[in-house]
């Protein structure tokens, strides 16, 4: 074997080593299921609030349903309203009822948006998010727990405003 031959293949040893130790430290280090839906919510909510769509339809599961219709396929109309109406979602309580590979959260909610110059806060009485655990990849290759909001009902609020052609 030639010299250049010997370091390519220690440099291709040595990477393959280093990816397999990030595997095995993602899968050793992964947190709990109550921690990662906790954070799902909070990253969406903040980029909700900045008006990053990408960074909120990271969350959202394809087969998404709001408030009993299927909304999954509305990506653009989802991310257009995000990064024009920039909308601050807070939650009162984000105690996650966690069934396994299902979550439910229930709780009063606030919306606030903006609306030309006037901001307006609108309050939900009752919000119900689930979410179920799907397969996700970090890096693309390394595997991780992800939890993805599959289902959103919001007592008195008529999403149907923001389909498409509304």
């Amino acid at each position: 074997m030639t010299s250049g031959k010997k370091i390519l293949g220690v440099t291709a040893g040595v990477v393959v080593l280093l990816v397999a130790g990030r595997v095995a430290i993602g899968f050793l280090n992964q947190p709990d299921d109550k921690t990662l839906i906790l954070q799902a919510v909070k990253d969406a909510q903040q980029a909700s609030k900045e008006g990053r769509p990408g960074g909120v339809l990271d969350f959202l599961s394809k087969s998404l349903n709001v408030n009993g219709e299927a909304a999954g396929g509305y990506g653009s109309e989802i991310s257009k309203f995000i990064k024009n109406q920039k909308p601050d979602v807070e939650f009162q309580d984000l105690s996650p009822q966690i069934f396994g590979e299902t979550a439910r959260i229930e709780t009063p909610a606030t919306v606030k948006v903006n609306i030309l110059t006037f901001s307006k806060d609108v309050p939900i009485p009752k919000v119900e998010i689930e979410l179920k655990k799907e397969n996700d990849y970090e890096w693309f290759i390394i595997p991780k727990k992800s939890w993805k909001i599959t289902d959103i009902r919001a007592a008195g609020v008529d999403f149907s405003n923001f389909a498409p052609g509304n």
